[in-house]
Protein backbone atom coordinates (compact mmCIF):
# COMPACT_ATOMS: atom_id res chain seq x y z
CA UNK A 1 0.00 0.00 0.00
CA UNK A 2 2.96 2.44 0.59
CA UNK A 3 4.50 1.98 -2.54
CA UNK A 4 1.02 3.49 -4.43
CA UNK A 5 -0.35 5.47 -2.01
CA UNK A 6 0.76 8.17 -4.17
CA UNK A 7 -1.77 7.06 -7.07
CA UNK A 8 -4.37 5.28 -5.17
CA UNK A 9 -7.58 6.99 -5.01
CA UNK A 10 -8.58 4.90 -1.85
CA UNK A 11 -9.63 7.14 1.09
CA UNK A 12 -9.67 5.06 4.12
CA UNK A 13 -7.23 2.11 4.59
CA UNK A 14 -8.66 -0.30 7.71
CA UNK A 15 -5.26 -2.31 8.38
CA UNK A 16 -6.74 -5.58 11.24
CA UNK A 17 -3.99 -7.26 13.50
CA UNK A 18 -1.39 -5.86 11.21
CA UNK A 19 1.43 -6.55 13.93
CA UNK A 20 0.82 -10.24 14.26
CA UNK A 21 4.61 -11.96 14.86
CA UNK A 22 6.51 -9.25 14.40
CA UNK A 23 8.41 -6.84 16.62
CA UNK A 24 11.35 -4.71 17.22
CA UNK A 25 12.53 -3.11 13.95
CA UNK A 26 9.77 -4.90 11.66
CA UNK A 27 7.45 -3.10 14.44
CA UNK A 28 8.83 0.42 13.89
CA UNK A 29 9.08 -0.09 10.39
CA UNK A 30 5.30 -0.83 9.87
CA UNK A 31 4.87 1.67 11.92
CA UNK A 32 6.53 4.16 10.25
CA UNK A 33 4.95 3.20 6.64
CA UNK A 34 1.75 3.44 8.65
CA UNK A 35 2.64 7.22 8.91
CA UNK A 36 3.88 7.54 5.85
CA UNK A 37 0.37 6.48 4.22
CA UNK A 38 -1.76 8.56 6.94
CA UNK A 39 0.55 11.68 5.36
CA UNK A 40 -2.38 10.93 1.90
CA UNK A 41 -5.03 8.76 3.34
CA UNK A 42 -7.28 8.13 6.31
CA UNK A 43 -5.74 5.09 8.03
CA UNK A 44 -7.41 3.11 10.85
CA UNK A 45 -5.17 0.29 12.21
CA UNK A 46 -5.99 -2.83 15.03
CA UNK A 47 -2.56 -3.28 16.85
CA UNK A 48 -1.53 -4.58 19.98
CA UNK A 49 1.46 -2.88 19.36
CA UNK A 50 2.92 -0.03 21.78
CA UNK A 51 5.55 0.83 18.98
CA UNK A 52 2.72 1.16 16.20
CA UNK A 53 -0.29 2.24 18.38
CA UNK A 54 2.59 5.40 19.47
CA UNK A 55 3.14 6.59 16.46
CA UNK A 56 -0.84 7.19 15.38
CA UNK A 57 -2.14 10.78 15.97
CA UNK A 58 -5.37 9.64 17.27
CA UNK A 59 -5.71 6.37 19.79
CA UNK A 60 -8.73 4.94 20.52
CA UNK A 61 -9.37 1.97 23.11
CA UNK A 62 -11.54 -0.62 21.84
CA UNK A 63 -13.60 -2.66 24.51
CA UNK A 64 -15.52 -5.42 23.77
CA UNK A 65 -17.94 -6.09 26.48
CA UNK A 66 -20.43 -9.57 27.61
CA UNK A 67 -23.51 -8.24 29.57
CA UNK A 68 -26.32 -10.12 30.77
CA UNK A 69 -29.91 -8.18 29.64
CA UNK A 70 -33.24 -9.71 31.24
CA UNK A 71 -35.64 -11.18 28.74
CA UNK A 72 -39.28 -10.40 28.91
CA UNK A 73 -40.96 -8.08 31.49
CA UNK A 74 -39.15 -6.75 34.55
CA UNK A 75 -40.53 -9.43 36.87
CA UNK A 76 -38.64 -12.37 34.70
CA UNK A 77 -35.57 -13.50 36.09
CA UNK A 78 -34.21 -14.75 32.59
CA UNK A 79 -31.25 -13.36 30.81
CA UNK A 80 -29.82 -13.13 27.66
CA UNK A 81 -25.90 -12.34 27.09
CA UNK A 82 -25.44 -9.56 24.54
CA UNK A 83 -22.03 -8.29 23.33
CA UNK A 84 -21.31 -4.63 23.47
CA UNK A 85 -18.55 -2.46 21.75
CA UNK A 86 -17.45 0.25 23.91
CA UNK A 87 -14.81 2.78 22.02
CA UNK A 88 -12.76 5.37 23.94
CA UNK A 89 -11.11 8.11 22.32
CA UNK A 90 -8.10 8.57 24.80
CA UNK A 91 -6.68 11.54 26.23
CA UNK A 92 -2.68 12.16 26.66
CA UNK A 93 -2.27 10.59 29.88
CA UNK A 94 -4.75 7.45 29.09
CA UNK A 95 -2.99 6.84 26.20
CA UNK A 96 0.43 6.45 28.25
CA UNK A 97 -1.44 4.12 30.35
CA UNK A 98 -2.56 1.99 27.69
CA UNK A 99 0.47 2.29 25.86
CA UNK A 100 2.15 1.22 28.97
CA UNK A 101 -0.08 -1.90 29.44
CA UNK A 102 0.73 -3.25 25.84
CA UNK A 103 4.31 -3.19 26.81
CA UNK A 104 4.16 -4.61 29.74
CA UNK A 105 0.87 -5.84 30.76
CA UNK A 106 0.57 -3.28 34.18
CA UNK A 107 1.25 0.19 34.78
CA UNK A 108 4.55 -0.13 36.74
CA UNK A 109 6.45 2.69 36.64
CA UNK A 110 9.07 0.95 33.97
CA UNK A 111 6.27 0.75 31.68
CA UNK A 112 4.88 3.81 32.15
CA UNK A 113 8.65 5.51 31.01
CA UNK A 114 8.75 3.00 28.00
CA UNK A 115 5.59 4.44 27.10
CA UNK A 116 6.98 8.00 27.33
CA UNK A 117 9.87 7.47 25.81
CA UNK A 118 7.53 5.69 22.52
CA UNK A 119 5.81 8.58 22.47
CA UNK A 120 9.27 11.05 22.59
CA UNK A 121 10.21 8.81 19.63
CA UNK A 122 7.17 8.95 17.54
CA UNK A 123 6.78 12.84 17.98
CA UNK A 124 10.23 13.36 16.99
CA UNK A 125 9.88 10.81 13.91
CA UNK A 126 6.46 12.59 12.67
CA UNK A 127 8.22 16.14 13.41
CA UNK A 128 11.47 14.87 11.16
CA UNK A 129 8.92 13.52 8.39
CA UNK A 130 7.43 16.72 8.08
CA UNK A 131 10.71 18.82 7.64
Amino acid sequence: KTCFSQVDDVGTLVFDEIDVGVSGRVAQAIAESLYQLAARHQVLCVTHQPLIAAMANRHFRVDKLAIDEPIGGDDTEKTEERTVIRVIVLDRNQRREELAQLAGGQFAQEAIAFADSLLAQAAHLQEKRLN
